[in-house]
């Protein structure tokens, strides 16, 4: 309903009434598309700027510094992530 009643209760026939949870607070409704569709936010979807700006990235010192200095952690959770990469890439 909108706009929600006052507070958002219900009085049933049994004269219960049913206020919903946060005192009548309504969400509000969303249309998605199913994910496989949806390519507003996944700039890796065949973007040449934005594959020329990944293999800059991976190719800087900072970025090889700082893979390296996280192998001991991604080496210690390696058997607990089932198979998942465990790289910065």
């Amino acid at each position: 309903l909108f706009p929600p009643p006052p507070k958002n209760k219900i009085t049933l026939t049994n004269e219960t009434t049913i206020v919903t949870l946060l005192g009548g607070y309504q969400y509000v409704p969303i249309k998605t598309v199913k994910p496989g569709n949806d390519h507003t936010l996944k700039p890796w979807m065949d973007c040449p700027a934005f594959k020329d700006h990944i293999s800059k990235v991976y190719a800087s010192s900072e970025f090889k510094e700082k893979a390296k200095s996280v192998w001991p952690f991604f080496g210690a959770i390696r058997e607990y992530i089932f198979g998942q990469p465990t790289t910065l890439e």
